[in-house]
């Protein structure tokens, strides 16, 4: 059921992922038009010792991707390494054929990265409407044709324009920090545990929002605790272990295997 190889970027890595389910899939074409993001050997830490070594990933437009694995196995870092949050030591990040390793959030958001970390997503003093706003200053986009839009997918935030963020629930900010990131139309777009710390009910409206925007285009990478979850609905997914690719393969194949879940995944 599988055997070792990569998705093609992951052919220069000293360490190849095994490859679980049909390993064409992992070289299958775009399903719609857009630039791939892929991650090439990427080393990433904190000063110290690497938290993540040589690790690849792509990320395909309308497709989800999720990222799992123990806790410590560094996809956090990962992600804030793709995003610019935090310097890669070694390894390339490439969006299309165009290297933009290193560059600054800043400057990933014009080329159409978005990111939306776990923790401190929204400005809690401002109006959910200036979040929005905010969302869209660094490519001066039409923001309030923009804001019409989003509030269409997500209705919850219609109403609440004018609150400040920190009224909102938990579920109503991360709806926000989502339109927040989409303010842009992005290309790709980076989500760091959506879901963390959700009551179940709201975990399945997030998810529903997540799915809704991979049909929509972009290509969506999401690390996730909840790993069930996030399996079974990704196109791909990658398992990260001590900071380095360990398995990969379409989400609900991993999610079938047993002994991948007993070992990898856990309960």
């Amino acid at each position: 059921m599988s055997r070792e190889g990569g998705d093609g970027i992951g052919s220069t890595s000293a360490m190849s992922a095994r490859v679980v389910g049909n390993p064409a899939l992992a070289v299958a074409e775009p399903v719609v038009d857009g630039p791939t993001l892929s991650a090439d050997c990427l080393t990433i830490g904190y000063g110290g010792t690497p938290v993540v070594r040589e690790v690849s990933v792509r990320a395909r437009p309308g497709q989800l991707t999720a990222i799992v694995g123990p806790n410590g196995a560094g996809k956090s870092t990962l992600l804030k390494g793709m995003a610019g949050v935090l310097r890669c030591s070694s390894g390339r990040t490439l969006l299309g054929d165009d290297d933009v390793t290193n560059l600054t959030p800043e400057r990933l958001i014009r080329l159409g990265i978005s990111y939306v970390p776990q923790v401190s997503n929204v400005f809690a003093s401002l109006t959910v409407r200036e979040n929005l706003e905010m969302g869209a200053y660094i490519v001066r986009a039409n923001s309030k044709q923009r804001i019409e839009e989003l509030c269409s997918m997500f209705p919850d935030l219609k109403s609440s324009l004018h609150r400040p963020a920190r009224t909102l629930s938990g579920g109503q900010r991360m709806m926000l920090a989502l339109a927040r990131g989409l303010m842009v139309q992005p290309k790709v777009l980076l989500l760091d545990e959506p879901t963390a710390g959700l009551a179940p009910m709201v975990v399945e409206a997030v998810w529903e929002h997540v799915l809704a925007i991979k049909a929509s285009g972009p290509a969506v990478l999401v690390v996730e605790q909840n790993t069930r979850r996030s399996l079974r609905d990704a196109d791909w997914g990658y398992v990260l272990t001590n900071g380095r690719n360990n398995l990969e393969g379409p989400g609900p194949e991993l999610l079938a295997d047993k002994d991948l879940v007993r070992l990898y995944i856990g309960g």
